[in-house]
This record gives structure tokens, C-alpha cells and sequence, in this order.
């Protein structure tokens, strides 16, 4: 299918992603320009199965989450770009609505509201949102180590519901981890991550500045279940949902006992 959006450039960073490509890259053909960006060092098929997409590849060494994609944000031909993570599928009606939006934007930016796929269930009332379109020369990426941001060309982030950006409801598809082993996998080098990160500018990863004490890892896992479970309904997506509520909660519980571990350490 030849592209609808000739104005339209998407930026894929990827490693060891080759499983999920197969599903990505044809959901992005709307677009007149595919940039994928790959570390060096991944060790699957991920670069054969993007060059045999007709993408432009690049290869560049990993620096952090931000810095690849404004490797990415580089390269981009068009006035509009669109990220999208390797394991993220565009439906048929998102194309369509992100078509619409850059034809006539209302804003430079705009957060996609992203549907999560955990234990192959989509959690639909977990979803989460994040800046993933904007205009090339409105913005950028942080370089923080992990949950990089958007920024504007002043440096001041994005946030969800201010002025300067809009909201798309259409729902980007995310395939998350098929089994539990699997998150609890990566979960220990996100929290790793996260904890290297509280303990260098002392703020929680939602921006909140954290007090160390003992109950800091019970303090937050709790906080965690109670707010996915019930303010954000989780339960209501069955076991799927319980499952992610209890595995974030013990997210948000590593993370701060790594961070503690590294106050100690530092002492």
C-alpha cells in the first residue's frame, strides 16, 4: 500500500525487537517516511527485517532513551513525527485520525493514549498517554536515563492537559509482556533505572520529591495497588489488570528499596 501522509515521518528506536517488527512496520505504511534506529549491539534479526521493510535504518550507538530518538528526531524529512516503540501497533482508524490532525493541527503537540496488551488482555482502563506526535522544529526529547519526556524549544516539558498540546483518544496499541516472567525481567533494569535517577535529583519519577525513610518502598507499593486497582478501575479488566496493579505495586516497592540502598551506600 503506498503512503497516504506525505508529510508524515515515524521514528522507531529498536534492539533485540525483531518478534514484534513483524507486526509494527506494516501498521506504519500510512507514513511517507520510516526511520528505525538500532543499537549496534542488538543481537537478533532486527536490522535484516527493517532494511527488508524498505525503512531507512541507522545504526547508533545506545546513549539513553532521549538521545536515540532525537537521533531519530534528526534524521526525520517532514514536518511532522510521529514515535512509536518497536512492540506498538497503529490501527487502520489512528492512521486515519493522525492524518487528520496534521492536516489541520490545532496544537504543535499531541499525547496518544496508549492501550496496554498484558497476559495477551488489553487493559482498558489502565491505559497511560504520552507526547508521540509533534511538529519537528516545536520540540525535542529529554535525556533522562528512563521515562524520557517531550520538551519545547525553551526546555520546558510537556504535560498532559496544558495549553500547548492536544489529545488524540484513538488508542495506540501496545504489546507488553505475554507472561509474567517476562515483566518481572525488565522490571530490574527499569528499576535500577529509576532508583539511579531518585537518587541523583531526588524526585519520584512522577516529579514528586521523596523523603527517605523505611516505609519509602511500602509507602509507594501501596499508593501504587490502591490507585491502579481502584481509582483507575483496574479491577475492572479482570485478572489482567490485578495482575499489573500488584506487579506495579512491587515495581514502585524495588525501586524505592534500590533507592534506599543507594542513600546507604553513599553515606
Amino acid at each position: 500500500m503506498p503512503p497516504t501522509n506525505p508529510n508524515l515521518s515515524v521514528v522507531l528506536i529498536a534492539s533485540n525487537a525483531g518478534q514484534h517488527l513483524k507486526k509494527t512496520l506494516p501498521s506504519l505504511r500510512f507514513a511517507d517516511q520510516i526511520i528505525i534506529v538500532i543499537n549496534p549491539d542488538s543481537e537478533d534479526q532486527t536490522e535484516q527485517l527493517a532494511r527488508d521493510s524498505g525503512a531507512e535504518v541507522y545504526l547508533n550507538p545506545w546513549t539513553g532513551y532521549g538521545d536515540q530518538k532525537n537521533f531519530g528526531l534528526s534524521k526525520a524529512s517532514h514536518d511532522w513525527v510521529l514515535f512509536i516503540d518497536a512492540d506498538e501497533e497503529v490501527t487502520p482508524q489512528l492512521a486515519r485520525t493522525i492524518e487528520q490532525t496534521i492536516t489541520n493541527p490545532s496544537f504543535d503537540f499531541y499525547w496518544l493514549r496508549i492501550v496496554t496488551y498484558f497476559l495477551n488482555h488489553p487493559l482498558n482502563h489502565l491505559y497511560g498517554h504520552n507526547p508521540r506526535l509533534f511538529r519537528k522544529s516545536a520540540g525535542h526529547w529529554t535525556d533522562d536515563n528512563v521515562h524520557e519526556q517531550v520538551a519545547d524549544l525553551t526546555g520546558h516539558r510537556l504535560f498532559l492537559g496544558d495549553n500547548r498540546s492536544g489529545l488524540i483518544v484513538e488508542p495506540l496499541l501496545h504489546y507488553s509482556h505475554p507472561t509474567i516472567k517476562s515483566y518481572l525481567n525488565k522490571m530490574q533494569h527499569y528499576t535500577t533505572l529509576d532508583a539511579k535517577q531518585m537518587f541523583t535529583t531526588n524526585q519520584h519519577r512522577s516529579g514528586k520529591p521523596v523523603s527517605p525513610s523505611f516505609i519509602l518502598p511500602y509507602r509507594l507499593g501501596l499508593k501504587q495497588l490502591i490507585k491502579l486497582l481502584f481509582y483507575r478501575r483496574g479491577i475492572l479488566d479482570g485478572y489482567s489488570g490485578i495482575v499489573w496493579s500488584i506487579l506495579s505495586a512491587y515495581y514502585e516497592y524495588t525501586m524505592a528499596k534500590k533507592y534506599l540502598h543507594l542513600l546507604n551506600q553513599s553515606e
